[in-house]
């Protein structure tokens, strides 16, 4: 099991930082670059350098020098998943890294959103429900399986089935990791973009 501070109902004060520097907040992101990104990391843990170059309107160049400051201080470390570095703080655990990498993909969200909206779901009804492709959800139904965060089930015919694994912890923290459709199309713009 892993640590959840995100709860239903007032948001906390990191989730508060978090929403509010993805709407673009800037004042709440005062002080010094390097200060401003460690903020960051730790409101909105697996977060890459793109992301935060967009929300602090910074460089990428400056993005970087920081963060490279901040790995070497051990205030920030870089944890490659899926051919992206997510950013966290050292106070993250293991588990958790890999549970906040996931939800930071758009087609895992997808497809955890669906099973927590039916309970259990099999590989047809997911393929209804989500549009993905069968190789695509293929893909991440086997990396969400190995990383614990799915469990095979049977569905009332027989059928092989998924359900999550710990569904109140992560029912939450698919709360937050939720982004807005403006930010979707956001991000979509900036990696046609991003060379």
């Amino acid at each position: 099991m892993f640590n959840t501070s995100i709860h239903v109902g007032r948001p906390t004060q990191r989730e508060s930082i978090a929403i509010r520097a993805t709407r673009g907040d800037r004042t709440l992101l005062k002080g010094s670059n390097r200060s401003r990104i460690k903020l960051l990391v730790s409101s909105l843990p697996g977060v890459h350098m793109r992301q935060i170059q967009r929300i602090l309107g910074l460089s990428f160049s400056s993005v970087r020098y920081n963060i490279d400051v901040l790995k070497k201080n051990g205030e920030v470390f870089g944890w490659d998943e899926s051919g992206r570095s997510r950013l966290f703080t050292p106070a993250i655990s293991e588990r958790e890294r890999v549970v906040y990498s996931h939800l930071r993909n758009r087609t895992c969200r997808t497809i955890l959103r669906a099973i927590a909206q039916h309970g259990r779901l099999t590989n047809r009804q997911l393929l209804e429900v989500t549009g993905l492709a069968k190789s695509t959800l293929s893909e991440r139904i086997h990396r969400l399986l190995q990383v614990e965060m799915l469990m095979i089930t049977f569905s009332s015919d027989g059928r092989m089935a998924y359900q999550l694994k710990e569904p109140e912890s992560l029912l939450s923290l698919l709360r937050a990791a939720d982004q807005t459709v403006l930010e979707e199309a956001a991000d979509r713009f900036i990696q046609l973009w991003d060379f």
